[in-house]
């Protein structure tokens, strides 16, 4: 069974969301999402796609590659990428 290698973000949802001055629902709207998946995101329930990163650099303000960044800064790459390469 292939394990997935899964990215959390809901410590960076938490940081920048607030700075957009919307209550999570209505940020969930802003971004095409619906409000309890936006909940599973920011409790690290769930792991976006790419797409929804997408979605959510739109609400955010943000461009793309400035969230992607943001993400990148709290991988553990060396524990990420130690695992079984994906077939």
């Amino acid at each position: 069974m292939k394990k997935e290698k899964t990215i959390y973000i809901g410590e960076i949802l938490k940081r920048f969301r607030p700075n957009t001055g919307m209550p999570q629902e209505e940020f969930a709207h802003r971004c095409k999402l619906d409000r309890s998946y936006m909940s599973d995101l920011e409790t690290n329930k769930k792991s976006p796609s790419f797409t929804t990163i997408i979605k959510l650099a739109f609400g955010l303000e943000m461009k793309t590659e400035d969230l992607v960044s943001e993400i990148g800064k709290t991988i553990d790459f060396a524990r990420f990428f130690k695992e079984e390469p994906e077939k």
